[in-house]
């Protein structure tokens, strides 16, 4: 309590310090220690000494003059402050007089606090911050070995319909198209923007709960552009429609085809990349709406993604294999060259197993 007490006495004078009061406190303290000190000489004189030895043994016992004005500086104010502030004040004086020098120092500065921060920004986004879905680190992304001496990481939409129905090994398996643009029209707001085509179970195997409204199914599919759904972003929800949510059931314009808005995405969910942020998810099923081509009939149109969660219980290696095994059938129709085993096991992250 004494602490605090004197903490507050200190930093309010400080504050209260007026230009000059330094000065005459300074006065006042000289003038008190000389007192003292003419008051132990004269009673050393009384004692019997002469006056230069009541002169030094007074000073001796008084103390170091220096040390006390310290010790009083140190009550009256904040030194360490003080110091700081005439530091402060001198670097700027030299940095003034050496431009060349300040610039150089403050580009270095610049520089090492961005690296810093991007460097921070990809551990936080990497290691801290998972994807927002449930069970992120069971997500595994599949490769067909035929392609991959081109390092692709897509398939065709005919081949994802192959592989989802042959698949017995695991949980789901979800097909994303990732390179949709369109023109979003509301209320005479045009704005140009970047989202995921998905398949209809996409939500379902992510394990993901809108925000507001819901989320389409497999089960509103019938067929090519059977579902003109949209699901906006929390960000683009808020941005442009003002987190207003009577805008679900409401029809917008896509590249002029009119979707109507189901519902809103959780405001962390950014689908399944680390560093993309898609503003809508349409179903791929209404991709030449959007796109106004037809890549769903095309095995040469590789630019579909494959995520499939690992299934609780199972060897993840084994169920690859025999995945592989069943989907190479599943090529029959196709070249010999695709007949080849599905490499399976590629992780969202970009490593294999």
């Amino acid at each position: 309590m004494k602490f605090l007490s004197r903490l507050c006495k200190r930093l309010l004078n400080f504050i209260t310090m007026r230009p000059g009061d330094e000065r005459s406190g300074d006065e006042r303290l000289r003038e008190e220690m000389e007192s003292h000190l003419a008051a132990q000489t004269e009673e050393n004189i009384r004692a019997g000494m002469t006056a230069h030895e009541a002169r030094r043994n007074a000073r001796m016992r008084f103390g170091p003059l220096n040390a006390i004005r310290e010790s009083y500086h140190a009550e009256a104010g904040l030194p360490f402050v003080e110091t700081l502030l005439m530091d402060a004040r001198y670097a700027f004086r030299v940095l003034l007089k050496s431009p060349a020098f300040t610039l150089v120092a403050v580009l270095t500065l610049m520089l090492g606090i961005g690296a810093n921060v991007v460097v921070f920004g990809v551990l936080n986004a990497v290691l801290l911050h998972p994807l927002d879905v449930r069970d992120p680190q069971s997500l595994y992304q599949l490769r067909h070995k035929a392609w991959m001496s081109a390092r692709l990481l897509t398939t065709s939409y005919p081949a994802f319909l192959d592989f989802s129905r042959r698949n017995t090994t695991f949980s789901g398996l979800t097909g994303i198209y990732g390179y949709s643009h369109a023109s979003l029209v509301w209320r005479n707001a045009v704005m140009s923007l970047h989202g995921d085509e998905v398949s209809g179970n996409y939500f379902d195997l992510l394990g993901v709960q809108p925000e507001a409204g819901r989320f389409f199914h497999a089960a509103d599919e019938h067929g090519q552009n059977s579902t003109p759904y949209v699901v906006l972003s929390d960000a683009l929800w808020r941005s442009a429609f003002h987190a207003d949510p009577g805008v679900v059931g409401t029809t917008v314009d896509l590249n002029n085809r009119p979707f109507t808005v189901v519902g809103v995405t959780p405001a962390r969910f950014h689908g399944t990349e680390q560093f993309v942020w898609p503003d809508y998810w349409v179903p791929m099923v209404n991709e030449e709406q959007v796109e106004g081509w037809d890549y769903l009939h095309s095995r040469t149109s590789i630019a579909v993604t494959v995520i499939r969660p690992a299934q609780a219980g199972s060897h993840t290696a084994a169920g690859d294999r025999k995945f592989g095994r069943d989907c190479a059938r599943a090529c029959q129709g196709v070249s010999r060259e695709r007949r080849r085993t599905i490499a399976a096991g590629k992780r969202c992250s970009g490593r294999e197993t």
